[in-house]
């Protein structure tokens, strides 16, 4: 009679195990049933707002559910980092997420609520552009070499905008005050979308931006480029020279991936990626984004999480050679 009853228990068992295998897998092949939040740790205007717009359009697309950009800015990106690291891990809430957020901002802010490699999955590397660092045309220079003559005529007065303590940006200018042995105050901001718009406006003198935002304000003249962060210039903007040809360490791409919650299910993500992937690899979004600045490029989900640890390393080398933290 005991070996009968553990027998039935057993089956008991197993079938509970399939019927619930069933389940998960049923409701994972129906993915999505429902829109997807997309959020944007930023302002609108910004680079890592353009490329989610162009990912929610094109996906929403092919997977036949509305993809919702929702901008959840501030403290340099964290407050949206923390809203999706809180989320339900069901593929449904989805982070657009930049350099700072996921390599700079664990390093540079105190009290943060969230960790990278323990509330993250990265998905997909979404695209990458060279900082542009480019001056208000009421600053009165055309070049660099213009730019630092004028900082040295006025040590401290000159100001260069970031999109807050510890983003690239802020970096970016920590490295050429120290490499062209300048002073210029650092000016935070919450977001690229103000800094860029307060830099074109005058009210500060120097930015390094994301090229999206910084492009159409260079055409009207408001704006004038001084060099890309990169030891190559963009195809976007070849009148830019590669700012790390001269000064090496001023080599400061930004970048932009797409992470979920941890815990969403592997077949959630796979399908993620492989809609990612597609729509970045589509000649008309190459087109569209390279116009831009931003540049893409096919990697797997595994080279995308080794990468974003290289960053790490990168960046927290940098952050303790400059002492910044978040209040300076």
């Amino acid at each position: 009679m005991k070996i009968i009853i553990q027998r039935l228990q057993r089956s008991a068992l197993a079938l509970a195990t399939g019927v619930l295998t069933a389940a998960v897998c049923t409701a994972q092949a129906a993915y999505p049933e429902r829109p997807i939040r997309l959020v944007v740790p930023y302002g609108p205007g910004g680079t890592g707002d353009v490329i989610a717009r162009v990912l929610a359009q094109k996906m929403g697309d092919s997977l036949g559910q509305a993809v919702i950009v929702e901008n959840r800015a501030g403290a340099a990106g964290s407050i949206g980092a923390l809203n999706v690291a809180r989320a339900e891990a069901d593929g449904y809430t989805l982070l657009l997420a930049y350099t700072s957020e996921m390599v700079i901002n664990p390093q540079v802010q105190k009290g943060i609520n969230y960790s990278v490699d323990q509330d993250f999955a990265p998905i997909a590397l979404a695209g990458s552009t060279p900082l542009l660092m480019v001056a208000s045309r009421n600053t009165g220079v055309q070049n660099l070499d213009e730019l630092i003559q004028l900082a040295k005529s006025r040590p401290g007065e000159l100001s260069y905008a970031s999109a807050g303590p510890g983003s690239p940006a802020h970096i970016a200018g920590a490295l050429l005050a120290r490499e062209a042995g300048i002073e210029m105050l650092h000016i935070p901001y919450k977001g690229g979308g103000q800094a860029v718009a307060d830099t074109a406006a005058g009210v500060t003198n120097v930015y390094f931006s994301g090229m999206p935002p910084a492009m159409p304000l260079l055409r009207d003249g408001r704006l004038v480029a001084l060099g890309v962060a990169s030891g190559e210039v963009s195809p976007a903007l070849p009148s830019a020279p590669a700012l790390a040809n001269r000064y090496p360490e001023l080599d400061l791409s930004g970048w932009f991936g797409v992470f979920s919650p941890k815990g969403v299910p592997p077949a959630i993500l796979e399908r993620l990626h492989r809609e990612i992937d597609a729509v970045l690899q589509s000649e008309e979004v190459k087109r569209q984004l390279a116009a831009q600045g931003v540049q893409t490029g096919a990697m797997s989900s595994a080279a995308f999480a080794g990468f974003v640890q290289q960053e790490k390393e990168k960046y927290a080398a940098l952050i303790q050679a400059l002492g910044i933290n978040d209040n300076n």
